[in-house]
């Protein structure tokens, strides 16, 4: 690969990641399928030629990843508007001295922020975790009333959280292909930095738990207690970590790690409310995205009854049922895959498959959930297993619903019953694939999946 052929593909990478964050999912859907299929296609190419050698200075790789940081934050949101909500939960604390787990943000109808909020999400309270609270009160404390330091201000955390990504992985890996890997992700760029979405600090947090598991069980499990005091679900990974530590390393480092995690979640949780701060996680039971793969199964649930106002309550019953048995699934299968990979001398692709099955079999299911996955993939950047499920990011990430300024539908840039249909059952596929993979035996040269 010449100088001049990388240069090329850092170019391609950078441009139609620009182009995604300034015409959004505004542009028609025929120009934004294919702006995102190239994108995604020069991203690859770029880590592609960066495992074969790097031919293009390192200044020049880290100031393109430079420049897309500070774009993605200069521009508004071009997706979702979650992180007006993260402004609004963080006022109620800072502005008003309430919980955002027991007030919602329609509490406080004459707080500026407020019109800025998703309707569906004015009338339901956080669930997020304290430590993320307590960063959304500080920074919304700083801000007071400005809607433009507010966005600034949680794009450029996920901004800086990206950053330590890449940092840590090519430090790590002393591979600029497996830093590329992350630095140049569309997802992480578009949906994470631009996006505000709380997953890149995730994502942070639980890459340098892995890292430190063996040498700080301690330390490692502070951090996933802390990382799970912004969104609990990390305590699925988590949990896969510490059964590693027990298995491979030493009892006693998975005891340190697991009391070191407990004790701070449950500490935390108390000084919040107690039961109280968790009621807003209770109630956001029952959600099921459009290309979950349970989707169907709430469709189902929806056709066999009538649609009125009595059979409403029995329909969100069944749905809760249903997620709640979806989310037992997804343990048990995540558990098992996990422990075919115990057989890998590091953690990196024990907790990467966990979350791959995360991604795949989670009822609610969005673009930037792949987020905390990313990096561990970039660890092992060779892996056929690492592309195919970047690949599945990149799909869901192109059929993610858009909902309709004008009428409010919901709908997506794939056609819908395509999008309903055909991601679901690719799921379904990857996660039969990672199952095998991951008990069957292996040669010493795919040891490395």
């Amino acid at each position: 690969m010449t100088t001049k052929g990388q240069g090329g593909l850092l170019a391609g990478a950078c441009a139609g990641t620009a182009a995604l964050l300034a015409v959004g999912r505004g542009a028609p859907a025929l120009v934004f399928i294919a702006l995102v299929l190239m994108t995604f296609a020069a991203y690859c190419a770029l880590v592609w030629s960066l495992t074969r050698a790097r031919v293009l200075p390192a200044r020049t790789i880290a100031a393109a990843f430079l420049g897309l940081l500070i774009l993605a934050v200069a521009v508004p949101p071009r997706g979702s508007k979650d992180l007006y909500s993260y402004v609004m939960y963080g006022r109620i604390v800072a502005q008003h001295d309430a919980s955002p787990y027991t007030h919602v943000p329609a509490d406080f109808p004459s707080d500026p922020a407020l019109q800025r909020v998703q309707p569906v999400f004015r009338h339901t309270g956080s669930v997020y975790g304290p430590v993320f609270t307590s960063i959304s009160a500080a920074g919304m404390g700083a801000c007071g009333s400005s809607p433009l330091c507010g966005r600034l201000f949680f794009q450029a955390l996920e901004a800086l959280a990206v950053l330590g990504l890449a940092w840590i992985v090519l430090r790590a890996t002393g591979s600029w292909a497996a830093a590329a890997c992350v630095g140049f992700n569309p997802i992480l760029i578009v949906a994470v930095v631009n996006g505000g979405h709380n997953d890149g600090l995730v994502a942070l947090g639980l890459l340098a738990a892995v890292l430190v598991a063996r040498e700080r069980p301690v330390v490692a499990g502070l951090l996933l207690g802390a990382t799970a005091l912004v969104k609990l679900n990390v305590l699925l990974p988590g949990a896969v970590l510490i059964a590693w530590l027990f298995v491979r390393e030493d009892k006693r480092k998975a005891l340190q790690a697991s009391l070191a995690t407990v004790s701070f979640v449950v500490i935390d949780y108390l000084a919040a409310g107690g039961s109280a701060a968790l009621k807003p996680l209770h109630q956001a039971v029952g959600l099921v995205s459009q290309h979950s793969i349970w989707y169907v199964g709430e469709r189902w649930i929806g056709a066999a009854f009538d649609v009125d106002d009595r059979a409403a309550a029995r329909v969100s019953g069944w749905v809760t049922h249903l997620t709640v048995l979806a989310l037992i699934v997804v343990a048990v299968v995540a558990m098992l895959v996990a422990a075919g990979r115990l057989r890998d001398h590091g953690p990196e692709p024990v907790v990467a498959a966990a979350l791959t099955v995360y991604l795949l079999a989670s009822p609610y299911v969005l673009p930037w959930y792949a987020a905390p996955l990313i990096p561990l993939l970039a660890m092992r950047w060779r892996s056929r297993t690492t592309w195919v499920v970047l690949a599945y990011s990149a799909l869901l990430f192109l059929a993610y619903p858009v909902r309709n300024p004008l009428h409010g539908s919901v709908t997506s840039l794939i056609l819908p019953d395509t999008a309903r249909d055909v991601l679901p059952a690719v799921a379904v596929l990857l996660l039969i694939a990672l199952t095998v993979a991951a008990w069957r035996p292996r040669r010493k040269a795919l040891s490395r999946v």
